[in-house]
């Protein structure tokens, strides 16, 4: 694929998918990383307008017939959108609604730039200023569906918000952002910022503007996928871009070359939209005109340049028009008991005009309307099988697939128009096999799935660079059909959750990489409340310990996961300051933020809760010494700021009001995720069934020759008997885990808190295998059993001597799980 992708095409391959204009009736809603009206993506193409001398009235804008014949040639032209700098007057709002244009206005106010040295009255004049002309031009404005969106500012100066300090800057846009949302609920808000200031950190945002001018298309590329990252969830709109055609042809025909890469790398790139910087060269700046610069698709007196041919033929084309030799693809939906949201996943699905497109569903069993729900879509194809679990549905999927691409979705999902392409477009390198996208939820998601969203645990992924990852949820996942055929599919041992992190691994570690396109988006329902999160945590926990056993090399000793790529999660507030490159002196041209202390904040949650819940247990110890509530004391101050800690970082969606409630929900959640996981890890990462199939029996009674030794006689091969000991020590009750590889020993035997026995086994003497137990104290556990002991004492003897009294037992069952009793399995096993 990635060479098909690389290959452009002469004439194009589909034919235009882009919706017919709509009169301007409904206001444009964001939609996801797109915007839509009235329930239908809307094809965001703009082009910039203005300033222009000042009229009569005042207005930055030609007399009205001139902006009448600008605004019948750009509606020719198929821009749909019109961005201004200063406020339109109201026969400038007519002539966009006569002409289907939707503005994209810039409120104008004094801001930083205009400001001289640090006056804290200066700064508050301005503030105040800013406020009143925002909040006017709003109230005038409200409710018209010409205004797409209103944007708090255009490139405040990377000196002046070094000067007067980045949070200032950010604090002012936020409150302006409440200020156009107080008048107007329902209009769009954004800033046109530009790679100087990219650290600033807008959340209060609708979508994201960027301005950016960059001639070499690689670096273009690379940049547009940068700043799909800081946006998120959000649109991305680039609010200028183009090229100064200079004073002859050649400039001119590289200003239309260079538009034509932008235009195109933008679609691919999967951008909401981009105005083209600008109509005509006429443009003003103050009080005159601005000599020297070409930016314009037209010239001052509205004579044509090339440029505005090739974004005419561009404002005609979505993503399905780029000239790709698109792969045909297979959607695999796995479906259990998926009565409740099967449906909608379905409608979504079969509504994709994608070319050489396959819908498999596959039933796992379900004992619901899942069947039936699916026989209504014609177009899908159903599979039943008997319940099995996850891996083995997606494998079944992926046997009857006969696309190039194999794409899984969840029952609980639901796809963007334009997910297939994106996953696609993500496949961009030869050794590029595997591609995944974000997962969000719908935007009209109960309180409750929005509180799940922010909690930790979700189906993230994980990026080693803002176009590779480390790990793709199985919820939006895609590879190369043949690709899972080497890897050999999924592995069946992972029943709910755990698969497409194994999966990901095993196609990592044969050399090969896995893509990422932040436009390859799904709409993902989360678990609905507190106890149904807490139950998927729960089984996440299980599957992680199977993980484990799998790739022990990518677990800490806390048993979390050893991520070399970066976990991204866009809801996630971080607590300590940035980091933000400047260059000396303030001269970078791109001024970076590095954001730092989340993944220590991990760290304290996944193992320092855990550890702080235990502390707590011990509160009753209080009973016999008030010395004795320290542990439990201070465990509950940690919790109490860590709480707090959580509190503060919580997004509450708009939708919530204050947030308190919400606030409160995620940071429960929080704090409770790493209990219940832990919990579900420790609990089951003993019991990793085998890979393959049924161990051979075992050829005749093993014969104990003492110090924990057994021997067997040699009739199958050495891995052979050892799979048939594990098997017939699991049929008996024993909790032991085989090997990985990684490690000296066969199998790990578990003997209590206290103590672990390894199974080894050899055949250096010919014609016998021995097999040997290897027992040892888990010194780390007796440690901390000792030392907390040593504290007890220091205040109560007989409470002391009960704990020594309960370990000595507990060694005492474990020295007999893992000895006498496992040589007594041993030696009476035998094929009868």
């Amino acid at each position: 694929m990635g060479q098909k992708l690389g290959r452009e095409l002469v004439d194009w391959c589909l034919p235009s998918t882009v919706p017919e204009r709509r009169a301007v009736s409904a206001r444009v809603r964001v939609d996801g990383k797109f915007f839509a009206q009235a329930g239908q993506r809307f094809a965001f193409r703009g082009v910039t307008y203005g300033t222009f001398r000042p009229r009569d009235d005042g207005a930055r804008y030609p007399d009205c017939d001139t902006v009448k014949r600008d605004f019948a040639a750009i509606q020719d032209a198929g821009f749909t959108v019109v961005r201004t700098y200063t406020p339109p007057p109201d026969d400038v709002l007519d002539l966009a609604e006569e002409h289907e244009l939707r503005l994209l206005v810039d409120v104008f106010y004094p801001d930083w730039r205009y400001l001289t040295g640090t006056s804290r009255s200066a700064r508050a004049q301005m503030a105040r200023d800013a406020e009143t002309e925002v909040r006017a031009v709003t109230r005038r404005l409200a409710g018209n569906p010409v205004v797409l969106g209103l944007s708090l500012g255009n490139e405040i100066p990377a000196d002046a918000v070094r000067w007067f300090g980045a949070p200032a800057v950010v604090r002012l846009l936020e409150r302006l952002a409440t200020v156009v949302r107080e008048e107007d609920p329902e209009q769009l808000v954004t800033y046109a910022n530009f790679p100087t200031t990219e650290y600033l950190s807008l959340d209060c945002l609708d979508f994201l503007t960027f301005n950016v001018f960059l001639e070499d298309q690689g670096d273009f590329r690379r940049y547009l996928t940068r700043l799909q990252h800081l946006a998120g969830d959000r649109p991305l709109v680039v609010g200028e871009v183009g090229l100064d055609a200079g004073a002859g042809p050649a400039g001119e025909e590289r200003q239309r070359d260079v538009l034509d890469w932008q235009l195109h790398t933008m679609l691919e790139r999967g951008l909401a939209g981009s105005c083209v910087f600008s109509w005509t060269d006429e443009w003003w700046v103050g009080e005159r005109a601005v000599e020297g610069w070409h930016f314009g698709l037209t010239r001052a007196d509205r004579s044509q340049r090339p440029a505005l041919a090739t974004a005419t033929m561009w404002n005609d084309r979505t993503v399905a028009d780029l000239p790709y030799d698109w792969p045909s693809i297979t959607i695999v939906i796995c479906a259990y008991n998926a009565s409740a949201t099967l449906d909608e996943c379905l409608r979504h699905t079969c509504a994709l005009n994608y070319p050489q497109l396959e819908i498999v569903v596959v039933d796992d069993g379900s004992t619901d309307t899942t069947a039936a729900i699916t026989r209504r879509y014609r177009d899908v194809r159903l599979l039943h099988i008997p319940h099995a679990g996850l891996s083995a549905a997606r494998n079944a999927g992926l046997q009857v697939a006969t696309g190039d691409m194999v794409a899984y979705l969840d029952s609980d999902a639901f796809p963007s128009p334009e997910w297939p392409y994106f996953l696609a477009l993500g496949l961009d390198g030869p050794d590029v096999v595997g591609v995944g996208g974000p997962n969000i939820p719908p935007v009209d998601a109960p309180s409750g799935e929005r509180r799940v969203a922010q909690a930790p645990g979700g189906p993230v992924h994980v990026l080693t660079s803002d176009d590779r990852a480390e790990h793709i949820p199985g919820c939006n996942m895609a590879f190369w059909r043949q690709t899972l055929v080497e890897v050999g599919g999924f592995d069946p041992v992972y029943t709910s959750a755990g698969d497409d992190v194994d999966l990901c691994w095993r196609v990592l570690e044969r050399g090969w990489q896995i893509g990422f396109h932040p436009s390859a988006l799904v709409w993902h329902h989360r678990r609905s409340g507190l106890r149904p999160y807490l139950r998927q945590q729960l089984g996440y926990g299980r599957s992680e310990a199977m993980v484990e056993a799998r790739h022990p090399d990518r677990f800490t000793v806390w048993g979390t996961a050893r991520w070399r790529g970066s976990i991204y999660d866009s809801a996630k507030r971080t607590v300590t300051p940035q980091r933000i490159y400047r260059g000396q002196y303030g001269a970078a041209a791109f001024q970076s933020v590095y954001r730092g202390g989340g993944h220590m904040l991990d760290i304290v949650h996944q193992a320092g809760v855990p550890i702080a819940g235990a502390l707590m247990i011990t509160g009753p110890l209080a009973l016999y010494n008030r010395v004795l509530a320290a542990p439990a004391l201070a465990a509950l101050v940690a919790m109490v700021v860590l709480a707090a800690v959580d509190l503060m970082r919580v997004q509450p969606p708009r939708q919530e009001g204050g947030g308190l409630r919400f606030r409160a929900g995620v940071t429960a959640m929080q704090l409770l995720q790493p209990v219940v996981r832990t919990w579900g890890r420790w609990r089951h990462r003993s019991i990793l069934p085998l890979h393959g199939g049924p161990a051979p029996p075992l050829a005749g009674p093993m014969r104990s020759v003492g110090r924990g030794t057994v021997m067997a006689p040699y009739q199958h091969s050495r891995p052979q008997l050892t799979a048939a000991v594990v098997n017939a020590l699991q049929r008996a009750g024993t909790r032991v885990a085989p090997g990985t590889g990684w490690e000296d020993f066969d199998a790990r035997i578990h003997g209590g808190a206290f103590v672990v026995a390894f199974l080894v086994t050899t055949d250096h003497l010919k014609g016998w295998v021995q097999v040997r137990i290897r027992r040892r104290l888990r010194w780390r556990v007796a440690a901390a059993a000792l030392a907390v002991t040593g504290l007890v004492s220091l205040v109560s003897p007989l409470l002391a001597v009960i704990l020594v009294g309960a370990a000595s037992l507990e060694i005492g069952r474990g020295l007999w799980l893992t000895g006498k009793r496992v040589r007594r399995l041993l030696s009476g096993l035998s094929n009868d």
